[in-house]
């Protein structure tokens, strides 16, 4: 898939954090009381510093584990902002409610059921939102919506350990096909399975590093071919039809070591389940193409 890099000050990034919590107020989330109000606070501290020229300054309010932290978990928020703010609905206000849940810190956040797995369901559905496809917040599926008329789900699984990998396929994989039998037209059904795979690969929450932004980016695929060529076997083994493929979404802090500069880097890697060249390989490229290459 296409590399896209974009930059912004520290400034701009806390102003569009402000944005995003400046919705969740306005459909009335308490935001602040949640892990979301601290990082705002590290967000906010780091604007100030940056305008008054004073980075020392930051570090002797946060550590640096803080900052990395902040700036990988609040670029998942705002993705989910800048897709999903037109959309009014009390399902989606429960839904980001459980998002906001758990732990500040990335890597002490042991819950079974984190409110990171619903950011991670937010997040594919404001993918989809951002371009145009109509979002069921009140249905089962993690994300349900139209595309050319076809009712299309996608259930996200946001991996956590390696040796719960090819259970949490394998639920992934049985849930997809109960919503392909329940739903309106179970023959032209179709759907995605969406992994999550940062806190597997990286659950420290370390930097991947690299000289330019095309070499981050090239380390990041490379992640995402591994996993696929290690873990395929689970997915591609009696699939439902219905089912075209899955897509591996890798999310981490990063660093651009020529210019100084955290990234946080989201990168999606596709592996098809049914055959080149079909009206469903064709649908599932469209997918890959036109919602999971772009930057949000």
């Amino acid at each position: 898939m296409t590399h896209f890099y974009e930059s912004q000050t520290y400034v701009q990034a806390s102003r569009h954090l402000d944005e995003a919590c400046n919705w969740l107020h306005d459909i009335g989330i308490n935001y602040s009381t949640t892990r979301l109000g601290r990082y705002q606070k590290v967000f906010s501290d780091l604007a100030r510093c940056q305008l008054a020229n004073a980075p020392d300054e930051f570090f002797q309010l946060h550590t640096f584990a803080e900052w990395v932290n902040a700036a990988h978990e609040t670029s998942e928020i705002v993705r989910i902002y800048e897709g999903l703010r037109g959309n009014s609905d009390v399902n989606l206000t429960s839904r980001l409610r459980d998002a906001l849940r758990g732990h500040e810190l990335y890597v002490l956040d042991t819950d079974d059921r984190s409110g990171r797995d619903f950011t991670f369901e937010l997040a594919v559905a404001a993918k989809f939102a951002r371009h145009g496809f109509p979002i069921n917040f009140g249905a089962e599926a993690d994300v349900e919506t139209k595309i050319g008329g076809v009712t299309f789900y996608v259930e996200c699984k946001r991996l956590k350990s390696e040796r719960k990998i090819q259970r949490r396929v394998k639920e992934g994989l049985k849930q997809l096909h109960g919503r392909y039998k329940a739903s309106n037209d179970p023959g032209a059904a179709r759907g995605i399975l969406a992994l999550s795979i940062g806190k597997t690969i990286n659950s420290s929450l370390g930097l991947l590093e690299a000289d330019d932004s095309e070499s981050l980016g090239t380390k990041a695929s490379l992640r995402n071919a591994a996993f696929i060529e290690t873990y395929r076997k689970y997915w591609q083994k009696n699939i439902d039809r219905r089912t075209l493929g899955t897509f591996v979404v890798l999310d981490t802090p990063g660093m651009i070591r020529s210019e100084k500069k955290l990234v946080t880097v989201h990168e999606a890697a596709m592996n098809n389940s049914v055959p080149v060249g079909t009206p469903d390989y064709q649908l599932l490229v469209h997918v890959a193409n036109n919602i999971f290459a772009k930057t949000t």
